[in-house]
């Protein structure tokens, strides 16, 4: 009995190790969070939280490997963010139209936590790649508006704005029209066909 407990604690603790030494990074310290974007586990988003000693409470210093695990593991990308950590920070949602629920991870809050800001990751599951749109983090309170093939921004501020945006060729955010105040009489789905009409290129 204590032989089998014995093993059973020296696989767990191996399992644990494993976990830690994901891509062999040096450096294990931090926080890590591990996403599996495909039925190929073996691709994973690894996200090392809190690198940097003597950083405050709130956003902190954050390593993001993304890559395959293996006999010899691979890294497609890296990159260092300044984010958040907090429960339920990823989700799923298509934010380009093409049926495919991309990856969003929340970056942190702003106007005392009424704005949020997220990373966006376009998902690519016949190549097995995130792709991350640059400066989605700069949308507030984004969400997909399927009828019009939009994204619209949210602000609060005191009073409150929207925004409407869209993805060019290059994945690249780009507003269209001006911010717009939420009012009592806003009909908002009128407001955003008459930008669109006005701005139709």
């Amino acid at each position: 009995m204590r032989l089998i407990l014995y093993l059973f604690l020296m696989l767990y603790s191996t399992h644990l190790m494993a976990q830690k030494k994901v891509f062999n990074q040096p450096n294990t310290k931090g926080t890590w969070q591990y996403i599996y974007p495909f039925a190929d586990k073996s691709y994973v988003l690894a996200i090392q939280h809190g690198v940097k000693d003597n950083e405050e409470d709130g956003a902190k210093t954050t390593n993001l490997y993304f890559g395959k695990i293996g006999k010899t593991d691979k890294i497609f990308w890296k990159e260092q963010l300044v984010m958040r950590l907090m429960k339920d920070n990823v989700n799923y949602e298509d934010f380009n139209g093409d049926g495919v629920k991309d990856l969003l991870i929340f970056e942190d809050t702003g106007a005392r936590g009424g704005n949020a800001f997220y990373n966006l990751y376009l998902i690519n599951h016949k190549n097995h790649t995130l792709t991350k749109v640059k400066d989605f983090n700069r949308i507030v309170n984004p969400s997909y508006d399927k009828k019009h093939k939009i994204i619209i921004s949210y602000s609060l501020s005191g009073e409150n704005y929207y925004s409407i945006y869209k993805l060019n060729v290059n994945n690249k955010p780009y507003q269209i029209g001006n911010a717009f105040k939420e009012t009592d009489e806003l009909d908002l789905d009128k407001k955003i066909g008459e930008i669109l009409k006005e701005n139709k290129k």
